[in-house]
């Protein structure tokens, strides 16, 4: 299990001439007086080979603070690549490179309204995964670079199957400024149901544990669904 409906992404790939849609109906985070919430949240994958996907995302954004009238808008767009360079197959080590670029989109009042940091994002995230017993472990550390400072991605999750079709996941997931004296760390869990070979239910819910940089959040959530052909 990776992200969505975790926050740590695994290794993953949509597969040769293959399309992966997973559609956010809604992605939340409440803080002391605020509310941001993303969704509809489009995330589109497609396979250039077995091991190499492209990646798009776009969300809609809705920020509600107190005191002040609601925001709405497109967010940044993302485009990426993951490749999976390391594979010893199925429950061997495998690793993954997923650089990313996420950019306002032209014409978009978005970083105005302060939903979303203005300028272009590059991140170049790594992601380590391996089976042990009935456990799916997923690992991931990564770069960021951004107009508004740089900084690491980190998370740690671990996933197992409670039967055919349904799988749980639990994560610790953060990021941190580039000297880490600040910092911030979520713990998260996950639940994905299949409800056809193609079609699968995602949700989870969890908490800020602790954030240096806004209020903490207490409410993190998201549901959605994935779709593949």
């Amino acid at each position: 299990m990776g992200s969505p409906p975790l926050m740590t992404d695994d290794t993953g790939t949509a597969g040769e001439g293959r399309w992966e849609f997973n559609i956010g109906l809604i992605n939340t985070e409440r803080r002391p007086g605020a509310r941001l919430t993303e969704g509809p949240v489009l995330d589109v994958n497609y396979g250039l080979g077995a091991r190499v996907h492209l990646n798009y995302e776009l969300p809609y954004l809705r920020l509600s603070e107190t005191g002040s009238p609601r925001q709405s808008g497109l967010g940044n767009s993302a485009l990426g690549v993951k490749w999976r360079f390391v594979d010893r197959g199925e429950k061997g080590l495998s690793v993954s490179i997923f650089p990313k670029v996420e950019f306002n989109n032209p014409g978009s009042s978005a970083a105005d309204h302060g939903l979303v940091e203005p300028g272009t994002n590059h991140q170049l995230p790594l992601q380590f995964q391996r089976t042990v017993g009935p456990l799916t472990l997923v690992g991931k550390i990564g770069r960021e670079f951004g107009a508004g400072g740089d900084g690491w991605s980190y998370g740690l999750s671990a996933s197992r199957h409670v039967t055919e079709k349904v799988e749980v996941g639990v994560e610790l997931a953060g990021g941190a400024a580039v000297g880490f004296h600040r910092s911030q760390l979520a713990a998260n869990f996950g639940l994905a149901v299949d409800i056809s070979e193609s079609c699968t239910l995602m949700f989870s819910v969890g908490r800020e544990l602790h954030n240096h940089d806004e209020p903490r959040a207490s409410l993190l959530g998201y549901a959605g669904l994935q779709w593949r052909r």
